[in-house]
């Protein structure tokens, strides 16, 4: 009986040594794309706004890279992760932050031609999220990004150019936050 006892405290250990804590959130050191390939934590960071701490951004892909260009060219699956962990988000907030991060890291004519794919991707933020929601948005490839909150489906957005510009909001040349953004790129 001891012996199962001490099998099984080393299990519990073993998984907690092999995933990331950031701000009391923990999260997976690799986690199963929807074509069932492992992409490994490539980094994970603090989103700040005025010093309030609001979610955990963690960055999953096929292999480790702190190269934005060679991330955004990649052909590959990938997995951006949002633990939220301030009390409330106001939908009202959250629309405001992705709209600021889809136009400053996009030309208007990009806008433009994304403007169906974005309005649908706001869509899927109509309430407010609060502390331990999270969101995942995962890319497969020749399919879209599929989005979903705490682990139900709210639907895919088709495109490699509409995957581009979502990962630009974190890894761009005006990223969200500058330490989110080295955070996810491992440095």
């Amino acid at each position: 009986m001891k012996k199962i006892l001490v099998v099984a405290c080393l299990g519990c250990l073993w998984t907690v040594a092999t995933a990331a804590e950031l701000a009391g959130i923990f999260v997976e050191d690799r986690v199963k794309a929807a074509d069932g390939q492992s992409l490994v934590l490539n980094g994970m960071g603090l989103r700040e706004k005025f010093w309030v701490d609001v979610y955990v951004g963690s960055l999953y892909l096929p292999s480790k890279s702190d190269d934005v260009a060679a991330i955004l060219s990649r052909p590959g699956p990938w997995r951006v992760q949002l633990d939220f962990v301030y009390k409330e988000v106001s939908s009202e907030k959250l629309l405001e932050a992705w709209r600021e991060g889809f136009e400053k890291n996009q030309s208007v004519e990009t806008m433009s031609r994304l403007r169906d794919r974005i309005e649908q991707f706001y869509g899927y933020f109509d309430t407010a999220v609060v502390a331990k929601e999270q969101y995942a948005f995962d890319y497969a490839p020749g399919q879209g990004v599929l989005v979903t909150r705490n682990q139900n489906e709210l639907g895919l957005i088709p495109g490699e150019d509409f995957k581009n510009a979502l990962l630009e909001i974190w890894l761009g040349n005006y990223p969200a936050d500058k330490k989110l953004k080295k955070g996810m790129l491992g440095l």
